[in-house]
């Protein structure tokens, strides 16, 4: 291959099997997928070889043989960054220093002290291989002191192709004791699959990456599965979250290893399913904002936090929604229960960013037994909604609200105790909601305060919505069922 300048088009793969010799500039686009294969030398000379970026394609340079610049080229890598976002990243090349991201600022993790360092200035502050850091890319700098922040930085050096042997903290007296940073040190995505190659000593089996476009993390557990649409993979130039499995000192340690490297999509955000049956995928929303928990059985997973499968929550910095679900005070993004039958009930706990409506979305519920009830509590207003009858609902939140706003369960809502207390209604600027147990029919009927009917609706089992259209004041509402009759005062805004 012998050509002056080298520009690969953006096709699926490009495998290189023979020795190649470039005298030009080699441009690989996003989207492309470059493999040097085993036993096969790419040299480009004395010119320069371009990983580009985008914000939908990371690189993906694969070398199984041997990648050289006989006559001092060199290799640069891009990593695109969207604006005014925190972004979780990683150096592919060896010996980088933050210069590369100048006009950016930047973030380094302190375990032990559970801190965050600044490490803006100087210049000349080596990028650790295989080690995570924070970058801030602005459109007006927040100190009014520097330019704009560029759409991307350009790595450049010798790109990693080799395990990555780490040391991980977990400090006794850290509040974050065990939590470290670490990043994916080649220039291609790396998978999180539990192999032997990682040589795991005393780490949890969850790792988290952060969706800089919701504002939260994902999770991937390589037994029990996790948020990610991306399963276990990590995208090329991006950084990782790991928890030691000990938090107390005991040592701990692990390998990026090379040979879990593979051509991947990772930035790209695919639909997934759930690795075992029996898990409830939640998301809460608001402005494009989430947050997602997944509350799940296995038969050998505990009641207690299990390092093999479970994943404690993480919250995000800043002032983002939470949704997670606690058992026995602990808080977890990934729960593992052993059965339905033990923990008929899960609280789900919520913290909005704002005041606001929001939306919970329940998917997944197709992995339980067509027969299995699965129902969310409202403990604010005592409304029940039949998640396998209307995965998504909506619901108002006050920053003031108490965070235990939901309880999941996984059993029947029986007709017992007294009827008012058993029908909800409630009403949220111009709707009516009412939730009547199972096998529960009636007529929902609204009267103004003369007592003039203004609207009726039929009611089934379940959660009921109804848009209502008259002016804006306070009503009466009365539903009448075989088994009895409820009647509440609501105000329509």
């Amino acid at each position: 291959m012998k050509n002056p300048y080298l520009f690969f088009l953006p096709i699926l793969w490009l495998l290189i099997y023979s020795t190649a010799i470039g005298q030009g500039n080699m441009i690989v686009p996003p989207g492309t997928k470059v493999t040097i294969g085993h036993g096969t030398t790419l040299d480009i000379g004395g010119s320069k070889l371009l990983l580009m970026d985008d914000f939908n394609n990371a690189p993906s340079f694969l070398e199984y043989g041997a990648l050289s610049f006989s006559n001092g080229g060199k290799a640069y890598v891009e990593q695109y960054l969207t604006k005014d976002i925190w972004h979780m990243v990683s150096s592919p090349v060896n010996f980088a220093y933050n210069e590369v991201y100048l006009w950016h600022y930047m973030g380094e993790f302190d375990e032990p002290s559970g801190t965050w360092d600044d490490i803006n200035l100087p210049l000349t502050i080596p990028l650790n291989t295989g080690q995570g850091y924070f970058a801030f890319n602005y459109s007006v700098d927040p100190n009014g002191q520097w330019p704009v922040s560029p759409d991307s930085v350009v790595f450049d050096g010798m790109l990693n192709d080799q395990d990555i042997n780490v040391t991980l903290f977990n400090t006794d007296a850290s509040p974050t004791s065990g939590w470290n940073l670490l990043g994916n040190p080649f220039p291609v995505a790396l998978e999180w699959n539990g192999d032997a190659a990682w040589n795991l000593n005393n780490v949890q089996a969850t790792m988290y990456l952060f969706n800089a476009s919701t504002g939260s993390y994902e999770t991937w557990n390589f037994n029990s599965g996790g948020t990610n649409p991306n399963g276990g993979f990590i995208a090329a130039t991006q950084a990782f979250w790991v928890r030691t499995a000990d938090t107390v000192g005991n040592p701990a340690s692990l390998t990026i290893p090379a040979s879990q490297r593979s051509h991947n999509n990772a930035a790209f955000l695919k639909s997934s399913g759930p690795v075992h049956p029996e898990q409830l995928f939640l998301t809460m929303e608001r402005n494009g904002k989430a947050d997602k928990t997944i509350i799940g059985f296995m038969e050998e997973a505990t009641g207690g936090y299990d390092t093999e499968f479970d994943g404690v929550y993480r919250k995000a910095s800043g002032d983002v929604l939470s949704l997670y679900s606690v058992v026995s005070g602990t808080t977890y993004a990934l729960n593992e229960l052993p059965s339905i039958k033990e923990y008929p009930m899960v609280s789900l706990h919520f913290i909005p960013s704002e005041t606001g409506e929001y939306t919970l979305s329940a998917t997944w519920t197709d992995s339980f037994k067509d027969d299995q009830p699965i129902y969310l509590e409202d403990t604010k207003t005592g409304i029940y909604y039949n998640l396998r009858e209307q995965s998504e609902n909506n619901f108002y939140a006050d920053i003031s609200d108490d965070t235990q706003r939901f309880m999941v369960h996984f059993k029947g809502m029986e007709l017992t105790g007294n009827f008012d207390d058993l029908v909800k209604i409630y009403s949220h600027k111009r709707t009516v909601n009412v939730f009547v147990p199972q096998e529960m029919y009636g007529t929902l009927s609204m009267y103004d305060i003369a007592g003039k009917e203004v609207m009726a609706w039929p009611v089934q089992p379940g959660t009921n919505t109804f848009q209502t259209q008259v002016k804006s004041g306070n009503y009466i509402v009365s539903f009448i069922a075989n088994e009895g009759t409820c009647t509440k005062k609501i105000n329509i805004q």
